[in-house]
């Protein structure tokens, strides 16, 4: 994962995301990889996991300013996620790590973001936010496989995230982050 401040010109593919530390990175891919050998699919890159918070889509340079000065209000005290559901939804094939609790922080962090990015002018769809990370694309839904046990991650920051789309998939880089209280 790369981070930069670096803006390039054009249009960018970008969305707000939770960003996973190493060791929460390590055992998602390892779940992934337990979930791939019964669903199949496409497992999502190790260095490309994350939770998508608001996904804007491609902007330009003006707009990803506009998203780059995101104000403080928006922001909440850190928390702490536990990833204890894995599932696959039939309708997509997306096979993903969730909480079965979301916390009231992160929930509040998704409204005020949302909140903010409607009122900025960006048109975020109807989609309901649930918080999950997605681990397969393609998957054949299955009865899934018992748990890998729940995965401990602290929240600590919200990042912005710059998305380009590859011919071996897409390559995902930070581009911004802010730190949570």
């Amino acid at each position: 994962m790369e981070r930069t401040e670096t803006v390039i010109s054009g249009t960018q593919r970008v969305f707000f995301a939770l960003w996973p530390d190493e060791k929460v990175r390590a055992s998602l891919a390892l779940a992934a990889r337990r979930m791939h050998r019964v669903l199949h699919g496409r497992r999502t890159r190790d260095e490309n996991l994350h939770l998508t918070l608001a996904f804007i889509g491609e902007i330009d340079i003006e707009s990803l300013g506009r998203l780059q000065a995101l104000p403080a209000a928006v922001l909440t005290e850190r928390f702490r996620l536990i990833l204890d559901r894995w599932d696959c939804w039939p309708r997509n094939g997306i096979g993903w790590a969730g909480p079965s609790v979301i916390p009231a922080q992160l929930q509040r962090l998704s409204e005020n973001l949302q909140a903010w990015l409607r009122t900025a002018g960006f048109d975020l769809g109807r989609d309901r936010f649930t918080p999950h990370v997605t681990l397969l694309r393609d998957a054949q839904y299955a009865a899934m496989p018992e748990s890998p046990g729940p995965i401990e991650w602290k929240v600590e920051e919200l990042v912005l995230v710059r998305s380009e789309l590859m011919p071996g998939g897409a390559r995902h880089s930070v581009i911004a982050s802010w730190p949570l209280a």
